[in-house]
């Protein structure tokens, strides 16, 4: 008779992982994308007064990292984030019953505040709580659903406004949340001592770093905080913030500056969306198998081959295409790269305060620089620069990534925090 062993919980968590970004995460990213036309067609407003929701759903998000960080550490996980994603649902659901732009600015405010506890804080630190093995793919496979999921609903978005109209679409899409992601919900565990096993390769883990005679990184938030290697990792984190805000620009440069139709235009953005879904699961498999700084090489690499043939393609239009799906390859370093950093070079003592403290710092860059990086084209009238920028950003991260990499393995090895 066959022994059946039973899987470990980890992956339990990865499928409720999974399920929230199918059923929450695709569906926040797409609260205004396809809605813009309609709703500012029937309401009356500018573009930007409907589009502000998504900054004040990115303000109250950022505002809100480090408390959500708290919370997640001293509450049932399940519950804080059912409600967390409840909250999400509502504000999704509201949106359809608005007769005015600046009522929408309330439901960014409360999906924006859900967000916090779901979204790019809680599945990092969910993920480094139950593996110790395999983390950087388990993280990559998660973030390449959510764009799988982006580029699903933005689909389905379209379908449904065209058969049913924008208001009964967002009730639609904020049903299948609720099927979808609160179940699963419930399934999650905050620590594997709480199901009284290991996290997923902990004895693996263990054993190697024994055997190379390293200690396992692990330092305070208030220790972090006096260590110039803190800084140096969240200007790495910074610095791919602004840089992943030059590949919304895409289908812009594609319609705006080489004249395309916004059909091309739309299909170079979902190339960007395509190979950032493959990225995601690839560069985690890389930063598990040959390290860190192997995992920032990529995102140097492709991004500076990928705006390279942009730049390009300024000459040859045939090129864009196939630049945006490189492009993407080395998108993904601010929602993959990042948090696998931070983890690797300050470990896991604090991992959750620590993230969610850079999270704000993040977001905030991320939010403040996107709208200047269109000055690029008001000025010159062309996104060269901005792409050149985005090279630039993506090879200084590198050095300076690698550098605090580094500093990381001496620190382990003597013992001294500088």
């Amino acid at each position: 008779m066959l022994n059946y062993k039973k899987p470990h919980y980890a992956w339990t968590i990865l499928a409720s992982c999974i399920l929230l970004k199918i059923g929450l995460g695709g569906v926040v990213m797409c609260i205004a994308g396809n809605f813009v036309t309609p709703v500012v067609r029937e309401l009356g407003s500018s573009v930007s007064e409907f589009t502000t929701l998504v900054s004040v759903k990115a303000a109250a998000m950022a505002l809100m990292f480090t408390a959500a960080a708290k919370i997640l550490a001293s509450r049932k996980i399940g519950y804080v984030m059912g409600i967390a994603a409840l909250a999400q649902i509502l504000g999704i659901a509201l949106m359809a019953t608005y007769n005015s732009v600046y009522m929408f600015y309330f439901s960014g405010a409360l999906i924006g505040i859900g967000a916090a506890f779901t979204g790019y804080v809680a599945v990092p630190v969910l993920i480094n709580m139950w593996f110790k093995e395999k983390t950087g793919t388990v993280l990559g496979i998660v973030m390449a659903v959510e764009k799988v999921a982006v580029i699903m609903y933005t689909m389905l978005s379209a379908q449904f406004i065209v058969k049913f109209g924008w208001r009964k679409s967002y009730v639609i899409l904020a049903l299948i949340s609720l099927l979808v992601s609160v179940p699963a919900l419930f399934l999650l565990v905050k620590t594997p001592e709480e199901k009284g096993i290991e996290p997923y390769g902990a004895e693996n883990t263990a054993d190697n770093l024994e055997e190379n005679k390293i200690k396992e990184p692990g330092f305070t938030r208030k220790e972090a905080l006096r260590m110039p290697l803190f800084y140096l990792v969240w200007f790495t984190c910074m610095l791919y913030s602004v840089a992943c805000g030059v590949q919304q620009y895409i289908a812009n440069f594609s319609t705006m500056e080489m004249q395309q139709t916004i059909t091309f235009g739309s299909t170079a953005a979902m190339a960007v969306s395509l190979g950032c879904a493959v990225s995601s699961t690839v560069l985690g498999y890389i930063n598990d198998k040959f390290g860190v700084k192997a995992g920032l090489a990529w995102g140097a690499f492709f991004y500076a081959v990928g705006y390279g043939l942009m730049i390009m393609s300024i000459d040859n239009p045939e090129l864009i295409i196939v630049a945006s799906v490189l492009v993407g390859f080395g998108g993904v370093m601010y929602s993959v790269q990042s948090p696998l950093l931070v983890r690797s070079v300050l470990g896991d003592k604090n991992y959750s305060s620590i993230w969610a403290l850079m999270m704000v710092g993040n977001s905030l860059i991320g939010a403040f620089s996107f709208s200047p990086i269109g000055l690029f084209y008001d000025i010159s009238g062309s996104y060269k620069g901005a792409f050149i920028m985005a090279i630039a950003l993506h090879i200084i991260a590198f050095l300076i990534g690698s550098k605090s990499v580094n500093m990381s393995i001496k620190i382990r090895q003597t013992g001294k925090i500088k």
